[in-house]
């Protein structure tokens, strides 16, 4: 039998209570003899199997430093600062396409195109006139010579004409710069003038991500302002990046800016079209935090589990500032170094209304 101030209670149940031994009705393990304690409203006794059970953690309120965010969407474009085009020198019509598909990676000096032009043919024939007259002919030679380079044949071509003394009746032409085809305008057998911009190359070492910005954000950004990029398609980690364009112009009748993001992208996991969150820290400042999970909202107000010791917890209400997705302030209710419960918070809610058939916010008040 319990004596004076003793019960008998089970340690996975200790809504169980009687006042002799014996198994718990539910999961019939023994019963244990505990003291009844003298717990004040509001908390609540756990033992230390059902902390762990419960996965319960703890933080302590403690000055940190914190800031505002700001959420923007935006989408992935090419930086077209790494962007190249590749035109033709000189009319004529594409005999071989090397390249046909927008989005094929090319290396500098790869084969692009061959080429027929009479315009290109006749200044071979040149070069050829040329080298075959007096040495006092000498500069007539270097004019024709450039002017082939000037058409687009490469020094090693123009070697190999001077040694074959053999027109090159379809001209190989390479590719000037490394990156992605991202258009392409040529096919085989178009003829095609001087100056057309065949290829287009872009490299996606670093990206652009454009995102609208609605004028109550607009002070909080500025050319070099960091952010952050969740990028779902492209991983789970976030990337880093910062504003490198602020349109000075405001779009209508949405009434919004475009504002141009840099992120690296060694990787190359990031791909143009993607969508991006993107997010941004304002107002920094030092405050008391907790966790954002450490902190229930309901429409009573806003609470924590405080640590009193070792298995008793007390439910107290607080006034809450600024957040983020990480961190809440805490401007009234606690005291700096509190041991506050941050997972398992909403558990010991649970538990206290099953135990008392309340909320230990019932009848309080700050």
């Amino acid at each position: 039998m319990a004596g004076p101030g003793e019960y008998y209670t089970c340690s996975m149940d200790p809504q169980v209570v009687e006042n002799k031994s014996g198994s718990c009705p539910i999961c019939h393990m023994a019963l244990i003899k505990v003291k009844k304690n003298s717990l004040q409203t509001g908390q609540i006794k756990l033992s230390k199997q059902q902390i762990k059970l419960a996965n319960i953690t703890f933080d302590t309120l403690r000055v940190q430093v914190l800031a505002k965010e700001i959420t923007l969407t935006g989408k992935v474009t090419t930086d077209q600062n790494l962007s190249d085009a590749q035109s033709t020198r000189v009319a004529g019509r594409i005999e071989k396409l090397a390249v046909k598909n927008i989005g094929d990676h090319i290396d500098k000096g790869q084969l692009l195109y061959e080429i027929y032009s009479e315009d290109m043919n006749a200044a071979q024939q040149e070069y050829i006139l040329a080298l075959q007259k007096t040495a006092s002919s000498e500069g007539f030679a270097d004019a024709a010579k450039n002017k082939l380079l000037l058409y687009g044949m490469s020094e090693t071509q123009i070697n190999q004409l001077k040694n074959s003394k053999k027109i090159l009746q379809a001209v190989p032409i390479y590719s000037n710069a490394d990156g992605f085809v991202s258009e392409l305008s040529a096919a085989e057998g178009n003829y095609v003038s001087a100056g057309a911009a065949l290829f287009r190359f872009a490299s996606l070492n670093s990206l652009w991500v454009e995102a609208q910005v609605y004028l109550p954000y607009l002070p909080y950004l500025k050319t070099g302002t960091e952010a952050r990029f969740s990028i779902p398609a492209a991983s789970e980690k976030l990337f880093s990046g910062k504003v490198i364009f602020i349109d000075p112009q405001v779009q209508s009748p949405e009434r919004f800016v475009l504002a141009r993001f840099q992120i690296t992208n060694p990787s190359q996991q990031i791909k143009p079209g993607m969508l991006a969150n993107i997010t941004l820290q304002t107002e920094k400042k030092k405050s008391l935090t907790l966790p954002i999970d450490a902190v229930i909202l309901d429409s009573k107000g806003a609470n924590v589990w405080k640590r009193i010791n070792d298995g008793v917890f007390e439910n107290k209400m607080v006034t809450v500032g600024m957040q983020n997705s990480r961190q809440i302030e805490i401007t009234d209710g606690l005291e700096k170094g509190d041991i506050i419960v941050v997972t398992g918070a909403y558990l010991l809610n649970s538990e206290y209304i099953f135990k008392k058939g309340a909320s230990p916010m019932e009848g309080m008040k700050m």
